[in-house]
């Protein structure tokens, strides 16, 4: 499975409470606290559901997941471990 960009900003809207008309893809939304600690939780929960892989502790970095830009290329990557 594949997570949209779409799919992922309607994420941030509805379980986050973010302004995604105020958000860019390259916002960092972790190292501004515009997300928490706890939000890093229900975020692995949507990715691995949505994207059928599994997120491992060493992959839980700000690298990979503080911007939308980042999410998505670190999907992209699961996606491409996964089918090699």
């Amino acid at each position: 499975m594949t997570i949209s960009r779409q799919l992922l900003v309607n994420q941030f809207e509805s379980e986050f409470g973010l302004n995604v008309a105020e958000v860019s893809d390259e916002t960092l939304l972790f190292s501004t606290g515009l997300l928490d600690s706890f939000s890093v939780a229900e975020l692995l929960v949507f990715l691995e559901e949505q994207g059928g892989f599994t997120v491992e502790p060493t992959e839980v970095t700000l690298d990979n997941l503080d911007s939308v830009e980042k999410i998505l290329a670190f999907v992209s990557r699961k996606n491409g471990a996964a089918t090699s």
